[in-house]
């Protein structure tokens, strides 16, 4: 039995398939977005997923208040014969959003071998957009003298 035991996992660890299906955590550019800056998200990956299966395009951007969802409508191959999408990084616009405080939701569907969609989420990104128009100065009233 010990000699069976290594020889097994040697022979499956040979068989194995690897896994070729990712997408990276989504990230931001510009890092540090400024008023007026148009922000995308760009998601590194590849193989057996794609974000656009080319059907829903551009991806629907919801906003309500601060919090803001990305969706895109993408491919989740199961099968290694069928994973030919290549591996990259696919960058997609936002939107450009006045200052303050935001958090990008980062989703994705793919329809399942069996049917139904599944919807997952690929990241959720905090960002900060600063600058915009400085609060106004205080105007400095001129004092009135009295000669008295």
């Amino acid at each position: 039995m010990h000699r069976v035991a290594p020889k097994l996992a040697l022979l499956l660890a040979l068989v194995a398939a690897p896994a070729w299906a990712f997408l990276d955590t989504p990230y931001i550019t510009p890092a540090n977005p400024s008023v007026g800056d148009a922000i995308s998200v760009s998601i590194y990956g590849g193989e057996c997923d794609l974000v656009h299966d080319g059907v829903e395009w551009p991806p629907p951007v919801m906003q309500e208040g601060n919090e803001i969802t990305i969706l895109f409508r993408g491919i989740h191959e199961t099968n290694p014969e069928l994973c030919y999408y290549g591996v990259g990084t696919a960058t997609y616009p936002v939107g450009n959003f006045p200052a303050g405080s935001y958090t990008l939701h980062v989703d994705w569907r793919y329809m399942s071998f069996t049917g139904p969609w599944i919807q997952e989420t690929l990241g959720v990104i905090p960002f900060t957009v600063t600058g915009g128009a400085p609060p106004p100065a205080p105007v400095s009233l001129p004092r009135w003298v009295s000669s008295d």
